[in-house]
């Protein structure tokens, strides 16, 4: 049922790729001159567990037209009858948002409120430095969950004030700051991001939805909508605390291993090579190249253009991120890309007739320790996933 909610989803890297020109040339949202409205469309009003809910919002100016060329945020809370809320947030792009939630087995039979409000602000972050001096520009990095890198100078103002608007990205991501000219003194920055800051809503809108077997009483009015108080989104801009970037006794490359490796991929018998506390591995070409003579007993054949890996007689298996892939496509991956590797002796449980394997994985963010200790680190929240599951445990999702 995920993979279906996921081949529903939509592309939300190829959406903001197309509106990026947009935000380069310093587009913005412009104050509606009449009251507008929001239109929520759900697939079903009663669901069952293991169902998708596919929500559908359109919003339309006081003539009644959808607004065109305008990039806005939808804030959204869902609530149950137990009092649990979470809040989720979707970009909207020509008046128009899309998202699928599954629906676990877990989350609990009854009436869910669906409440939804139109924010006239695209992603940003607004920041200034303390006694910022002469400063006038400073080096932003971006490390988001996914293991996308992203880096720009950032132009600063003569009073130590700052803005980014031009990175757009799912979920949580570590942003980092650094002086630029390879200054290493420490920076004192506070910076907050303008979707968690308060706001006046454009337009409101609520439905509602029935997970499991509602009386006929409660059927018949799912399909009318919930009056949405604005108050209920109303929330005060808040600084980001700065992420503490310290030594700890596990390497980071011990820690991704617990962090993102899966029992099956940890047999005790094979060989971890760090690529992210190797500086020297970005000079190869590829992986390749790299794992020529460290590890005992695997031959490697190639080079530049790709190769092939043999152990003991026979063809190593690769895995990327765990999903088995071909020597071409492991050939392709950057080297500044990828985290750690494991090489597993033959014969490995995971690979087909017994073989050896290598599992290679790409980096994520939200690790605090996979950045220079010089760079002050701040950990932002992104966009929601446009496909996601359900969880009301969460206050954000």
């Amino acid at each position: 049922m995920l993979a279906q909610i996921l081949c529903q989803k939509i592309d939300m890297k190829n959406i903001f790729l197309s509106f990026f020109t947009c935000l380069l040339m310093g587009f913005t949202v412009q104050a509606q001159q009449a009251k507008g409205r929001l239109d929520i469309q759900l697939n079903k009003d009663v669901l069952q567990p293991g169902d998708s809910l596919l929500v559908t919002v359109n919003y339309k100016d006081g003539s009644g037209q959808n607004e065109g060329q305008s990039l806005a945020t939808l804030q959204l809370i869902i609530e149950n009858e137990e009092g649990l809320r979470t809040r989720l947030r979707w970009p909207m792009i020509n008046g128009q948002t899309t998202g699928a939630l599954y629906l676990p087995d877990s989350l609990p039979r009854g009436k869910y409120t669906l409440l939804a409000a139109l924010q006239q602000r695209f992603f940003q972050v607004i920041g200034k430095i303390q006694n910022a001096g002469n400063i006038d520009s400073i080096q932003a990095m971006l490390l988001t969950k996914t293991g996308d890198w992203a880096e720009q100078e950032v132009p600063v103002a003569e009073d130590g004030s700052f803005a980014i608007h031009n990175w757009l990205f799912e979920d949580n991501a570590l942003m980092a700051f650094s002086r630029t000219k390879n200054n290493k003194e420490p920076l004192n920055i506070r910076i907050s991001t303008q979707l968690d800051s308060s706001y006046e809503p454009v337009a409101v809108a609520g439905r509602s939805f029935y997970i499991g077997n509602p009386s006929a009483a409660v059927r018949s009015n799912l399909n009318q909508p919930v009056e949405a108080p604005e108050s209920v989104f109303a929330e005060g801009a808040t600084l980001l605390p700065a992420v503490v970037v310290k030594s700890t006794v596990k390497t980071p490359a011990e820690q991704f291993n617990e962090k993102y490796v899966s029992s099956l991929f940890k047999s005790g018998d094979e060989r971890v090579l760090s690529i992210m506390d190797d500086p020297s591995a970005v000079a190869f070409p590829n992986l390749f190249s790299y794992l020529q003579g460290r590890v005992a007993g695997l031959q490697i054949r190639g080079g530049i253009n790709g190769g092939v890996a043999w152990w003991r007689g026979s063809r190593v298996t690769f895995f990327l991120d765990e999903v088995r892939v071909s020597a071409q496509v492991v050939a392709s991956i950057p080297m500044t890309d990828i985290a750690i590797v494991k090489a597993y002796p033959p014969p490995f449980i995971g690979a087909p007739g017994g073989r050896g394997a290598i599992a290679i994985y790409t980096r994520r963010g939200g690790e605090a320790n996979y950045l220079p200790p010089n760079k002050q680190v701040f950990k932002v929240r992104g966009y929601t996933p446009s496909a996601i599951v359900l969880d009301m445990n969460k206050p954000n999702m």
